[in-house]
């Protein structure tokens, strides 16, 4: 086993589907760093992808990655920077047979070893699985998936990080995934130049942690800041974040210098309480976050410290107990009141927004949401979230030499 790394530094490339191109670029080019981070996936992304792939069988992955692999996997392979990114979407054997072809064309045949990580897509199996016992309720209104299944478009089970640990150690220069956790993208790369325990609770929160700071890309170096952001340098030639991290579970938040953009305590914790539910307990496949435990220290510059993460066991973690009752209405210091409707006639729907638009003058006060216009009606995706027993899903991991 090689001897294990005194730090290792993780670059944030992409935040979304449809992010900056030239982020990854100026990442591996910018200054040292060991990986690259690609985040593509968000589960609106997984049912466009699953319809492409449904009207053609060779797509169903993010498209502009292989042209990006095209002008970085040269650098990428002269400089030994590993790459880890969830552009596979629904299809993952698609795109890295996608980047094998790039590779071969770039005369890097022998010198780059692709990872593919399947076995999140249960759409094939969900008749199965039903038939099982595996109600697959939704956790947000207990309803059975049974009673939409005819309307599912995508069916993705969130896999960890331990799926490209292993193909990491198995050698991968460039690892593809399905849908693996935006956190778990950074988190492995940690595992891998580590050698941390899976039982090893508290360095994994603190991978974790440390993915969800740097998942979003810029948002947590500048863009989307609210704090000062009129005076944030140089927006335009953002600088995107690069994890520094430690085998301790330290870590810091950074970016290559001569970037615009900024790294704060402010702003780092803005992209941390970012898609938060309850703070105690920021679960996923890989471990529990504490982030109650988390501290932050400004450290020079464009440079901040993150430490004290705790984590825990996530068995039967959402069966705790139900929440508090909430405080008396009139001691809650606002409330916020959204009207949503649905029908499968579109014409109902229309006749509904006409009706509601006049609230705004002639309703009660404070009426809002009406800035861009009376609501307009629109086919709508719905995500259903629910859980399924670990054991049914059986994580798949292909390493193939270019």
């Amino acid at each position: 086993m090689k001897p294990r790394s005194a730090t290792v530094r993780i670059a944030a490339g992409q935040g979304f589907w449809g992010d900056w191109l030239e982020a990854p670029y100026r990442q591996v080019t910018g200054g040292p760093v060991d990986y690259l981070m690609m985040d593509y996936l968000a589960e609106v992304t997984m049912s466009i992808l699953q319809k492409q792939k449904s009207r053609d069988p060779s797509l169903g992955y993010a498209k502009d990655f292989i042209p990006l692999m095209e002008r970085i996997l040269p650098i990428v392979a002269e400089r030994r920077i590993k790459i880890t990114a969830n552009a596979g979407g629904v299809n993952p054997r698609g795109c890295a047979q996608a980047v094998a072809e790039v590779a071969r064309r770039l005369r890097l045949s022998g010198k780059l070893r692709i990872g593919v990580v399947t076995g999140d897509d249960l759409l094939g199996r969900l008749d199965g699985l039903l038939a099982r016992g595996h109600e697959l309720r939704n956790l947000d209104t207990n309803r059975r998936l049974a009673d939409v299944r005819d309307r599912v478009v995508s069916a993705n089970a969130y896999l960890g990080a331990w799926p490209v640990v292993d193909a990491l150690r198995r050698g991968a220069d460039v690892v593809v995934t399905g849908r693996v956790t935006d956190t778990g993208l950074t988190l492995a790369p940690m595992i891998h130049a580590f050698g941390w325990r899976p039982d090893a609770w508290d360095l994994l929160a603190a991978g974790t942690v440390a993915g969800h700071t740097i998942e979003c890309g810029a948002q947590c170096s500048g863009g989307n800041c609210l704090v000062d952001w009129e005076r944030i340098p140089d927006l335009a030639n953002v600088g995107y974040p690069i994890v520094e991290a430690a085998p301790d579970g330290t870590f810091e938040i950074t970016k290559h210098p001569g970037t615009g953009g900024r790294i704060s305590v402010a702003g780092v914790t803005e992209q941390l309480v970012y898609e938060m539910g309850n703070p105690g307990e920021y679960i996923t496949p890989d471990c529990i976050a504490d982030f109650t435990t988390i501290r932050l220290e400004q450290h020079g510059k464009d440079r901040v410290r993150v430490s004290g993460v705790r984590g825990r066991v996530g068995a039967d973690a959402t069966h705790g107990p139900l929440a508090r009752a909430s405080a008396p209405l009139d001691q809650l210091p606002e409330v916020q009141l959204r009207i949503g409707v649905r029908s499968p006639d579109r014409a109902a729907v229309d006749r509904f927004t006409r009706e509601i638009a006049p609230l705004i003058l002639n309703g009660p006060p404070s009426v809002t949401g009406f800035a861009g216009g009376r609501p307009k009606p629109e086919e709508i995706v719905a995500y259903w979230p629910a859980l399924l027993d670990k054991g049914m899903v059986e994580p798949c991991v292909e390493v193939v030499d270019v």
